[in-house]
């Protein structure tokens, strides 16, 4: 598994969209060759993970207000 590096950019700069993208598809990719290497379909792969995608935003939505923030503060 690839490791994830920290954000260059602070929380405010555009660019931190950007990258926080490229970090999430390197990781997607890497978790969709991983499982097809296993025996598992890639659309079954993409499809769960789209729906684990889904409702982790749902649990984030429906979640106790609290303040956000970056754990290294970036």
């Amino acid at each position: 598994m690839s490791s994830i590096n920290s954000p260059k950019y602070s929380a405010e700069d555009t660019g931190r969209s950007r990258e926080c993208e490229a970090v999430c598809k390197a990781a997607i990719t890497d978790v969709v060759r991983r499982a097809v290497a296993a025996g598992w379909r890639e659309e079954e792969i993409a499809l769960h993970l789209a729906d684990a995608a889904e409702n982790y935003v749902i649990y984030l939505a429906t979640k106790a207000k609290r303040k956000v923030m970056a754990a290294n503060n970036n």
